[in-house]
């Protein structure tokens, strides 16, 4: 065991996905609020978790460049913290929004760039930002033992990343089918149902 990804669940009515009530919080200037919030709820896993593993949480670029994540991940072990980039946002500076990050990863933040596989925007990430963490996605990983061409982008990536010294995780790892050919190409780390379900935070450790 490595780490945990927080996930945000909403019991609020109308009932659904939260990347819906993300889009609707998004609509109504209130993006940064919703996931500054899912973070410091999500900070608090950390009691629960053993100390030699971390916790990760989605984050998106905006919400980066506004500078607040710094306030609330103030007095954490940034060590023991990831923050994943999101996919769907473009980012228009990317050395603006490397200079917000850097502080914080030269104190011991990892980034990940989530969604690997996935558009174009996670590649613009990984070029720009240089990441500690590439999430290979599950569009990626989804019967990659059956699909030829699948395993040759994850192979790339997967190569990629060793020569410019970032790690890979591939998400949504469901059989032990696509398991077995993440092992073939050497990765190392993986999360999805096959691996562990998600759970409420005070059911873990």
């Amino acid at each position: 065991l490595a780490g945990h990804e927080a996930l945000a669940r909403l019991v609020d009515d109308p009932v659904r996905p939260p990347d819906q009530w993300l889009t609707e919080a998004a609509a109504h200037g209130l993006q940064e609020h919703f996931e500054l919030a899912a973070i410091r709820e999500a900070l608090t896993g950390l009691a629960h978790f053993p100390s030699r593993t971390y916790i990760s949480f989605n984050v998106s670029p905006q919400t980066l460049l506004n500078g607040a994540i710094e306030a609330v991940l103030d007095g954490w072990p940034l060590d023991r913290l990831m923050l994943e980039l999101t996919e769907h946002e473009l980012v228009a500076d990317y050395p603006r929004l490397a200079a917000r990050l850097d502080p914080l990863r030269r104190k011991g933040l990892r980034l990940a760039v989530d969604d690997a596989g996935a558009g174009f925007a996670s590649f613009r990430h990984i070029l720009e930002l240089k990441p500690d963490v590439i999430k290979l996605d599950i569009s990626l990983i989804h019967d990659i033992h059956l699909d030829p061409a699948r395993r040759a982008l994850a192979a790339a990536l997967i190569r990629f990343a060793r020569q410019t010294g970032s790690k890979i995780l591939a998400e949504g790892v469901e059989t032990d089918a696509e398991l077995a050919v993440l092992r073939e190409l050497k990765v190392s780390k993986a999360q999805g149902y096959l691996l562990g379900r998600p759970m409420p935070i005070g059911g873990m450790g």
